[in-house]
């Protein structure tokens, strides 16, 4: 058994879908020392804010109101990925909400991988990404992150689907204003 990425805080129904869309990244991505924080209400999150935070206030405020949605974030030196769930409306109906939401797991997993691996430790820190999102998408980081995410995405979305069982044939695309910064 592989000491690795660890989901919290999820029901065990989702939590073996993810664990299989996971694995599709191979051992690599399944053996990372991550532990992977599911927050299905906005409550949650704004209890952990006011009570026990680990981020900066600026994050919780970019999550909670930001005009972008942040969707999922990587704290690298505690070894913790979080998700927001409550973001999502119909994880069970809605085959779109599903791709979007695997696709920043997958985005967030990269990040881990790039801490374990040392990669882009210097780079500067944006919190909030509301009026700035073209220097957050110039990050070296983010320009990796997005590019792994969109070949994963496009190499996996059916499989994905599969899983949460819909069989769909998809054409998976980053955003325009994502993918005209990151392949620029």
């Amino acid at each position: 058994m592989v000491v690795g990425v660890n989901i919290r805080q999820l029901n065990k129904s989702l939590e073996m879908k993810i664990k299989k869309c996971i694995a599709l990244l191979g051992e690599e991505y399944m053996s990372l020392n991550f532990t992977i924080y599911f927050y299905e209400t906005r409550e949650k999150l704004q209890r952990e804010c006011d009570n026990k935070p680990d981020l900066k206030r600026e994050h919780y405020e970019q999550i909670l109101n930001g005009e972008i949605e942040t969707a999922g974030l990587t704290i690298c030196e505690e070894g913790k990925i979080k998700i927001f769930l409550f973001l999502f409306q119909d994880l069970k109906r809605n085959p779109t909400e599903i791709i979007n939401l695997i696709g920043n797991l997958y985005h967030e997993i990269r990040h881990a991988w790039q801490f374990e691996n040392n990669l882009f430790q210097d780079e500067k820190e944006i919190i909030t990404i509301d009026g700035d999102l073209e220097s957050y998408l110039s990050l070296p980081s983010e320009k990796d992150a997005y590019r792994f995410q969109d070949e994963k995405m496009k190499k996996h979305g059916e499989e994905i689907l599969r899983i949460f069982g819909f069989q769909l044939k998809i054409d998976y695309r980053l955003a325009d204003e994502i993918s005209n910064i990151i392949y620029s």
